[in-house]
């Protein structure tokens, strides 16, 4: 009927199953608010949503069956979904219509909200159930297009085990506190390109983990926009509440490129856990950050992180990068070229130093200012511009802070900050194997570029570096043994 008040599941349900007995088809949704619960795509089906359809999510939980996912995987889990489709091929949605979720039908309020120092942001609380817009598991050759998902009470749209997934042209509008109201968690799929999209979303953006049958691999992201109060893109192994027991899984090539970001948290939150990832590239970025994080957060717990190329970002927030493992995680061949952060530090709970090892992969909304690495090899800072801002947090932070670094290399590093002098030491090494520093240059007064400490002794390389602006090249605690080595610098 569409009037948003009789439930029109059954209507809409028996057009699908018409068209998919004789093969496939179009489904046609003319404007109008229809009110749905489950609704089972077919294969060779076109769900059609003219301008001025709606469908809406009904909060009856009668409406709905609940969905067995990831049944045949170590970790299984149920899960209630609107639009449902297990097993299909040929799965399209696509119009200007659009999916509503009626999200606060699903919450309540909380009764007290904390600060963002030390606090996440939902300002909600989920009820017993709620449902996922899209749920797809083992779908091949999906396309999604055009539409609008608003108002989603937990993920607009879950995919596991897809392949050939393309996602184009969709705006998701989701509550920017709500609690888990992400965009798209994408969970092992393949083939997976996404493109001129735009989020609102009060959890992750777009969201890729591995924790299904097979590997996630080959995804291609381009030309979206973004504000989200959590992160744009999580990148993860293991951690879901549902994974009980650990499985080794991988996730590997991804690529993303020419996308602008209004508001987050994070940017890049990579968690390796009981895992790998590697091979993810991120260029032409432009980004802001109101929300309290940082830019880049890359973590292993049991895992490993390798091969991560960003390049071209320009960042006005209040964190740049964190890196951190246990001693016998991997973290290596991790590169930043061509970036440039203008830092306005905010109070925050592990603003210059974070806990080892870290209580959660969600303190990055409290990481450290500046870039700080501990228990990683082979990283490489080249071009990087690195601006301190005036703020209410005193500029006494490190701009790199590195622990038991295997090797650091800096080239092109400018560093200038708001305040006349900077005290603080630009640079801090505790028990780093090597560090090459070379064209870099200061653009403030600075009393010392490089702090050395530690039981380790360290190898230092200084070449071309204009540092007139410093007064100390390196100091060195008592007991620390380093070996410098310097090549023509104006100091």
């Amino acid at each position: 009927m569409g009037d948003s008040v009789t439930t029109d599941t059954a209507a809409i349900q028996q057009a699908i199953d018409a068209c998919a007995y004789q093969g496939g088809g179009t489904v046609y949704v003319p404007p109008g608010n229809y009110l749905v619960g489950r609704i089972e795509l077919r294969d060779h089906i076109t769900l059609w949503l003219e301008a001025g359809s709606v469908l809406l999510a009904s909060t009856n939980q009668q409406d709905y069956q609940i969905v067995d996912v990831y049944a045949k995987c170590t970790n299984s889990t149920r899960y209630y979904g609107l639009l449902v489709a297990q097993g299909a091929t040929n799965i399209t949605i696509k119009g200007k219509g659009r999916i509503d979720g009626q999200d606060k039908a699903f919450w309540t309020p909380k009764e007290t909200i904390g600060e963002g120092w030390n606090s996440t942001p939902p300002r909600y609380d989920p009820k017993d159930w709620r449902p996922m817009l899209l749920l797809l598991e083992e779908c091949h050759n999906v396309e999604i297009t055009g539409i609008t998902i608003s108002a989603s009470p937990v993920y607009a749209g879950w995919l596991i085990d897809c392949n050939y997934v393309s996602l184009h042209h969709l705006l998701i509008q989701n509550d920017f506190y709500g609690p888990n109201s992400d965009g798209f968690h994408i969970s092992s799929c393949r083939y997976v390109n996404i493109h001129a999209c735009h989020f609102v979303t009060g959890d992750d953006s777009i969201a890729i983990d591995s924790n299904g049958q097979q590997n996630a691999q080959h995804f291609t992201i381009s030309n979206c926009t973004f504000n989200t109060s959590v992160n744009v893109f999580r990148i993860y192994t293991g951690l879901d509440p549902w994974v009980r027991e650990a499985v080794y899984s991988e996730i590997r090539n991804i690529t993303v490129t020419n996308c602008s970001v209004v508001n987050a948290a994070g940017v890049l939150n990579v968690t390796a856990e009981d895992g790998c990832i590697e091979g993810i590239t991120i260029s032409n970025m432009t980004i802001g950050m109101e929300q309290e994080g940082t830019a880049i957060f890359l973590m292993a717990s049991n895992g490993k992180i390798r091969n991560i190329h960003l390049q071209h970002w320009y960042v006005n927030g209040n964190g740049a990068c964190t890196i951190i493992g246990l001693p016998e995680d991997e973290i290596t061949d991790v590169a930043l070229s061509h970036m440039n952060f203008n830092l306005t530090a905010k109070k925050k709970m592990y603003g210059y130093d974070i806990p080892d090892p870290i209580p959660s992969y969600a303190q990055h909304h409290f990481a450290p200012y500046g870039f700080y690495i501990r228990n990683a090899a082979n990283v490489s800072l080249t071009q990087v511009h690195m601006k301190q801002c005036t703020s209410t947090v005193p500029n006494d932070w490190y701009t790199i802070k590195c622990m038991k670094v295997d090797h650091l290399y800096v080239e092109g590093l400018v560093y200038e900050s708001e305040t006349v002098f900077t005290e603080t030491p630009l640079v801090y090494l505790a028990d780093v194997h090597t560090a090459q520093f070379t064209n870099c240059r200061t653009l403030t007064k600075t009393k010392t570029f490089v702090h050395v400490t530690g039981i380790l002794p360290t190898q230092l390389y200084f070449t071309g570096s204009m540092l007139e602006q410093v007064t100390t090249l390196c100091k060195a605690d008592p007991n620390t043994t380093y070996n410098l080595k310097s090549t023509p610098n104006h100091i």
